[in-house]
């Protein structure tokens, strides 16, 4: 058996150190988040206790949320250091080694076609409108992740990960037996 963790994080467009807001574009995904009417913004998948590797869809440039796609994060890189009064979720679930060989291979995929995929800035507004829509090789954090434990079989009642949102994480960590493990500001996440 494999531990897993979860972290759903709330996305602040404050920059911490000058207390300078972002600009005008970032206020409009802060409005997405508010229509969204739920306390965390971004999901990411961590496979290890000490979250050296977090893998998600996202920022590759804190300051620009137009140059996204898919992101290995760690404790010491940009997404801790400029959101680290963000406050997060953690939640921890088992799975079988199968699983986690089979998740381990879905996320080598990803990393070796990173430069394939990238972020569905199209499909991330119309998921808060309440319009499914997908493209191909086109992902938002919370389709990656979705899409990721489905296809590991970690979560085979995930329907349709792209039309997936953070909340409905909560529901998929119940069915998967998870646990909360930590709530508070990303940049305390204790590590073993």
């Amino acid at each position: 058996i494999k531990i897993l963790n979860i972290p759903l994080c709330f996305s602040s467009i404050i920059d911490t150190k000058t207390n300078i807001s972002l600009p005008i574009i970032s206020a409009f995904f802060l409005a997405l988040v508010q229509l969204n009417d739920y306390k965390y913004s971004h999901v990411m998948l961590s496979l290890d206790d000490n979250f050296d590797r977090m893998y998600s869809f996202g920022r590759k440039k804190w300051y620009n949320p137009f140059i996204a796609g898919f992101v290995v994060e760690d404790k010491d890189g940009d997404f801790f250091s400029f959101y680290n009064r963000a406050k997060c979720r953690v939640y921890k679930f088992a799975v079988t080694d199968k699983q986690y060989d089979e998740l381990c291979r879905v996320l080598q995929w990803f990393e070796e076609n990173k430069h394939r995929v990238s972020y569905d800035i199209i499909g991330v507004i119309l998921r808060y409108i309440g319009i499914s829509f997908r493209q191909k090789d086109r992902y938002v954090c919370t389709h990656f992740v979705g899409s990721v434990l489905k296809d590991s079989g970690i979560a085979p009642m995930i329907n349709k990960p792209e039309e997936l949102k953070p909340q409905d994480f909560e529901t998929i960590a119940n069915r998967i037996s998870s646990k909360v493990i930590y709530e508070g500001f990303l940049r305390k996440i204790p590590k073993n």
